[in-house]
């Protein structure tokens, strides 16, 4: 032990370049474990949040003899009193896509538009986030007010910019209607941009349009989602349950753990080729340094030290070499995790095994990769070292 410590401390600049080969390849493997862990952590959690607590009742179509459900379903039914449930309504679309101008007859008419019919609490439950001006409510509702809510792309699409919509005038189907605010739709949800909405009585009262499928759409607390989804269907037709279609977002949890597997199989192989690339240094190294130091061993075997003795300086050399590069490359590693993870606005999560494991790779990593000089310092012959 005390000769390989002398040896290591004798050559610091050869000993740190071939610590830091292995330190590489620990650093890269303990970022990647914890790089992957951390954004899988902020992936569940953007998952819960936007996805996981949104529940759809979808009524039957009119062509298969069903009706657009009466605006008082939802409050009626007491749909948004059943536990878990944050916000419930009801919401139609128009069918195909009803031209739609900032001025009556337009001669180059918007007609690629798509125009909703929905109750406030149901664009407060698909995620809607008012930007401008304000939402209708049940006022507007009850007296069959004319107003509507546009999107930032059909706003920009019909004024200009966002934030000319309200207060202006926007005509679907040649009736006008004013405009009360603009709205962001919710990342991903297609049939909200680009959207004109309109009241829920225009579904059954505007000339021009027609609404052939409606839905309520719910928002749920999290983890709500499927006892809200099985309740929901005898709350609004406990007579027929079954005509109703409910859709749940389905639970990704396989798919993400499984591409998480994969990305990490990716990059610890590539953790694992810079540390085979270091152990390869340390090799070469201490194969360079047993031809250096033939002189020095045939001397110590002249004066009695074993074949045996030999063969353990040198791996308890490359050994230290690796146990130091371990050391190095974990904490470099934590570093690297813990930067990447804060520029992100993740949750930093470090697995102790990891933490704990990178020394003991490292050091075995040194010991294998000196084997061979170790053998090769061991077969030296005394008389031929000392003639040399």
């Amino acid at each position: 032990m005390a000769q390989a410590l002398q040896a290591m401390g004798g050559r610091r600049g050869r000993a740190a370049l071939t610590a830091l080969g292995v330190a590489f390849g620990i650093c890269a493997a303990v970022a990647t474990l914890g790089i992957t862990a951390s954004a899988s952590q902020a992936v569940t959690a953007k998952f819960d949040e936007f996805t996981a607590t949104e529940v759809k009742v979808k009524y039957p179509t009119l062509s298969s003899g069903g009706h657009l459900p009466r605006p008082e379903v939802a409050q009626r039914l007491r749909v948004a009193e059943l536990n878990g449930v944050r916000h419930a309504g009801l919401m139609v679309k128009a069918e195909g896509h009803p031209t739609v101008s900032n001025i009556r007859r337009d001669d180059a008419p918007w007609d690629e538009a798509t125009v909703l019919a929905a109750q406030e609490d149901g664009l407060t439950a698909a995620g809607a986030t008012m930007l401008h001006g304000r939402m209708y409510d049940t006022g507007h509702e009850s007296r069959h007010d004319r107003v509507a809510v546009l999107d930032t792309v059909a706003a920009t699409r019909l004024f200009g910019e966002a934030g000319s919509g309200p207060g202006a005038l926007v005509y679907v189907a040649d009736v006008p209607y004013a405009v009360l605010g603009v709205y962001r739709a919710p990342p991903g949800n297609a049939g909200m941009t680009g959207a004109v909405v309109l009241p829920y009585w225009a579904a059954t009262a505007q000339p021009g349009l027609r609404f052939p499928d409606s839905e309520m759409v719910i928002r749920t607390q999290l983890g709500a989602a499927d006892q809200v989804a099985r309740e929901v269907p005898f709350a609004i037709a406990p007579q027929a349950p079954d005509d109703l279609a409910v859709l749940v977002p389905p639970d990704l949890r396989s798919l993400r753990a499984g591409v998480e597997r994969e990305t990490q199989a990716l990059f610890l192989g590539l953790a694992l080729v810079s540390l085979v690339i270091g152990a390869l240094g340390v090799s070469n190294v201490s194969y360079v340094s047993v031809l250096e130091r033939r002189a020095e061993i045939g001397l110590r075997r002249a004066v009695g030290a074993s074949r045996r003795a030999i063969a353990a300086q040198f791996c308890l050399e490359t050994a230290g070499l690796g146990l130091i590069g371990g050391v190095v490359g974990t904490i470099a590693g934590v570093h690297v995790t813990a930067a990447t993870s804060l520029m992100k606005s993740w949750l930093v999560i470090l697995d102790p095994m990891v933490l704990g494991g990178g020394p003991v790779v490292g050091m075995a990593t040194g010991l294998v990769a000196g084997v061979y000089p170790a053998i090769a310092a061991a077969r030296v012959q005394p008389a031929e070292a000392l003639r040399s």
